[in-house]
């Protein structure tokens, strides 16, 4: 929220005022910390608000989130397609969901993160990582959103499980 003009209300603010009280109580070797931000509300420095919210990160469009979950959603209907259909594990390293880029799709990462590893979603995305952090270090979303084209089209045809010539046109959009 770093260039977001903050408004609150005196009520949001004694709300505010009251927790950072609470929580000046509950943990003392946060206190300073806890201290600031209160005063700086009962006071009405405007200035420094943007300091008490500096760690809440921007909102996500719905719409990405939606993208991100198709895409995790495609990712899962491979990985099970081929445990089903495949022995051979060869073919099956080939089709590994690789994540995002930290750096040019650093929400749809985060997210991504947030919902295999914090829910405790998808797990079978995860393939034997202690800890999964779904970076690519390359952007993939131009690759993704032409295999999602593929698969949402191929998804009417399949029945349960794609087939791996399926998995293929996927894969190789």
């Amino acid at each position: 929220m770093p260039n977001s003009n903050i408004k609150i209300t005196d009520i949001e603010r004694l709300n505010l005022i009251n927790q950072f009280l609470i929580l000046e109580k509950l943990y003392p070797e946060e206190a300073d910390y806890y201290e600031k931000n209160r005063i700086a509300l009962e006071q009405g420095y405007k200035a420094h608000y943007r300091t008490i919210f500096e760690h809440l990160w921007e909102e996500m469009p719905e719409e990405k989130t939606r993208e991100v979950l198709d895409i995790l959603e495609m990712h899962r209907a491979i990985t099970w397609s081929l445990t089903d259909l495949s022995k051979d594990n060869k073919k099956k390293s080939n089709y590994v969901f690789r994540g995002f880029d930290g750096n040019e799709e650093s929400e749809q990462l985060s997210y991504c993160h947030y919902f295999i590893v914090n829910l405790e979603r998808y797990q079978e995305l995860v393939e034997n990582k202690e800890y999964p952090d779904f970076n690519s270090h390359c952007e993939m979303l131009p690759k993704y959103r032409r295999m999602l084209k593929v698969w949402k089209e191929l998804k009417e045809e399949y029945d349960f499980r794609l087939t791996v010539d399926q998995i293929d046109r996927i894969w190789s959009a």
